[in-house]
C-alpha cells in the first residue's frame, strides 16, 4: 500500500526547519578552501535520512567565502558539499559563528574549525581517532609481519589496550567538559549498548539474554524526544537497523516495538511525528507479508485516538480503506469462523476441520488469475500434501451455482480434503473478514486457525507447506 508514502510530507518538512529554536546570533561560518577558488560550496543539514540544502557561496580566487544567515540553524550534524564526491561532515550546537580551514589533501586531519567550542570538539576527537585507528593498524601489521614463532601474542594485546584506555580517557575528558551538551550527547548516542548481562555470551541461553536485553535498551545512549538526533547523519536509518536486527521478526512482535517507540517519543510533537512516519514507511513500503501489522498497530494506538492528524484526506481515506480489508486478517490473528454450505446445501464450519494446516481459498470463475491459479493449487498443493496434513477450503464467492459447479467439474476440483464451498445469500459476511476485494484470495492457518500466512502464490504456498509439512519446521512467515 504505497499511498502511506506521503503521510506527513507537508506537515513533517514545514515544521522540521522552523523557526521554534531559540535565535542567538548570527549563523556566520568562514570558510577557506585555498584549493578550490572560484567554487560554489553549500552548506546542507542532514535530517530523517536525507541532505538538504541550506546556503551556498562562491569562494574567491584565493578560495574564501562566508555563509551567513539571520537566526540560527536547529542544531545537528551539517556537511559543506565541496564537489559532488566530496564533502565535510560538521557539528553545529549554540555557537554557529567559526572559521573552517579546509585541505583537500587530508580531509579529516588538516582541516581546521576555530570559533565554536563544541564544533571544534567533535573535530578534534574525530582526528584523534584517526590517529589512533593508524597505529592501532600499525601494531596489528607488525604483529602479522613477524614470522609466527616470534609473534607475541600478549604483548600485541597489551598495546592494543593501551589505545582503549587512550580513547576511553578521551571521551571520559570530553563528556566531563561538555556534560549535557550537544557534542557530549551526540557521541554519546553513537556508543552502542554495551552493559547487557553478558557483552560476549557464550551459549544459547546467554546469547538469548543479551538479545532481549538489547532489545529493550538499544537507545538507552539516546534521547528519543530530542529533535537534534533527526538532524544526523546516522540516527534515522538506526531505527531500521533496530527494527530488523534487535526485535524478532514476527510481525505482532514488529508492531508492538513499533508502538513502543513511537510512545517513547510522545514528549516532543517533532519527534512523534517523525518516528511515526518512519515506522509508517517503513511498514507500508516493504513487501515482507506481516509487515502490515506494524502501520495498522500505528493506526490503532495513535491515528484513531487523534493523537497524530492526517495531513491529507484522500490519504486518510486510502489508509482507513486499506485498513478496514485487513483488520480482521492479518498475520497472527485467529481467523473468524465461517459457516458455509456445500454444493448439497449442507452447512460447513470452518472450525470443524481438524487438520495440522488449512487452505482457505477465495476465488470466482471469470477471474483471469483464478482460472490460472485454482487448478494449480489443486495439482500443485493439495494433491502433494493432502495426506501429510492439509485440508483446502475453496470458497465461491458469487451467487451463480451453475457457473460455479461447472467451474468445479472443468477444473476435477473434488477430493476427500477439498472443501468446494459457497456462501449465496453472504449470511457469513466473509468479505468483512477476509479481503476479498481482488481474487484469489489465499489464506494458510495452522491448526487452531492461526493466520501464520496470507496473500501469496502457488510457489510461495508450495515452499510453505514444504517446510511445515516435509520438513518439519514452524517458522512460516
Amino acid at each position: 500500500m504505497k499511498c502511506c508514502y506521503f503521510l506527513f510530507a507537508l506537515l513533517v518538512f514545514t515544521s522540521a526547519f522552523s523557526a521554534n529554536d531559540n535565535d542567538k546570533d548570527n549563523v556566520r561560518i568562514e570558510v577557506s578552501a585555498p584549493q578550490l577558488p572560484e567554487r560554489e560550496i553549500f552548506l546542507c543539514a542532514y535530517f530523517n535520512g536525507s541532505v538538504y540544502k541550506q546556503d551556498s557561496v562562491v569562494l574567491s580566487a584565493q578560495g574564501e567565502g562566508i555563509l551567513h544567515k539571520n537566526e540560527h540553524y536547529p542544531e545537528g550534524q551539517y556537511l559543506i558539499q565541496l564537489r559532488e564526491d566530496l564533502h565535510v561532515d560538521f557539528l553545529l550546537a549554540d555557537d554557529q559563528t567559526f572559521s573552517l580551514s579546509i585541505d583537500t589533501s587530508d580531509l579529516i586531519l588538516q582541516t581546521k574549525i576555530t570559533g565554536a567550542k563544541q564544533t571544534e570538539a567533535l573535530l578534534a576527537y574525530m582526528q584523534f581517532l584517526n590517529g589512533e585507528q593508524k597505529k592501532r593498524q600499525k601494531i596489528v601489521g607488525d604483529f602479522q609481519a613477524l614470522p609466527e614463532k616470534q609473534r607475541n601474542l600478549d604483548a600485541a594485546k597489551a598495546q592494543l589496550a593501551v589505545l582503549n584506555e587512550n580513547v576511553d580517557k578521551y571521551q571520559t575528558d570530553l563528556h566531563s567538559r561538555f556534560k549535557g551538551e550537544w557534542v557530549s550527547l551526540f557521541l554519546r548516542s553513537v556508543d552502542p549498548v554495551t552493559t547487557g548481562p553478558y557483552p560476549s555470551p557464550k551459549t544459547p541461553e546467554e546469547y538469548d539474554e543479551e538479545f532481549y536485553y538489547q532489545k529493550y535498551h538499544y537507545f538507552d545512549n539516546v534521547n528519543l524526544q530530542d529533535s537534534r538526533f533527526w538532524r544526523t547523519n546516522y540516527f534515522p536509518q538506526r531505527i531500521i537497523t533496530y527494527m530488523e536486527k534487535q526485535i524478532e521478526q514476527d510481525p505482532d512482535t514488529l508492531a508492538n516495538a513499533a508502538s513502543r517507540l513511537v510512545a517513547k517519543t510522545l514528549g516532543d510533537s517533532l519527534c512523534f511525528y517523525l518516528m511515526a512516519e518512519k515506522l509508517f514507511r517503513y511498514s507500508t513500503g516493504s513487501n515482507i507479508m506481516g509487515m502490515e501489522n506494524i502501520w495498522m498497530k500505528l493506526l490503532e494506538d495513535y491515528y484513531h485516538k487523534g493523537l497524530i492528524q492526517w495531513s491529507d484526506s484522500a490519504v486518510r481515506e486510502d489508509i482507513e480503506f486499506e485498513y478496514l480489508k485487513a483488520r480482521y486478517n492479518r498475520i497472527g490473528m485467529i481467523a473468524h469462523d465461517l459457516e458455509l454450505l456445500n454444493a448439497d446445501g449442507k452447512t460447513f464450519h470452518l472450525y470443524d476441520l481438524g487438520k495440522k494446516y488449512t487452505l482457505l481459498y477465495f476465488f470466482e470463475p471469470d477471474c483471469g488469475r483464478c482460472v490460472k491459479t485454482t487448478p494449480e493449487i489443486y495439482e500443485k498443493i493439495y494433491k502433494k500434501y493432502t495426506g501429510k496434513g492439509l485440508d483446502v477450503v475453496a470458497v465461491y464467492i458469487y451467487n451463480n451455482k451453475a457457473q460455479w459447479l461447472d467451474f468445479i467439474k472443468n477444473n476435477h476440483l473434488e477430493g476427500e480434503n477439498w472443501h468446494n464451498l459457497w456462501d449465496p445469500e453472504h449470511r457469513s459476511t466473509y468479505y468483512r473478514y477476509y479481503d476479498t476485494s481482488s481474487t484469489p484470495g489465499i489464506y494458510v492457518l495452522d491448526e487452531n486457525k492461526k493466520i501464520i500466512a496470507k496473500k501469496i502464490d502457488v510457489e510461495t504456498l508450495d515452499k510453505i507447506f514444504n517446510r511445515l509439512l516435509i520438513e518439519k519446521k514452524d517458522e512460516v512467515w
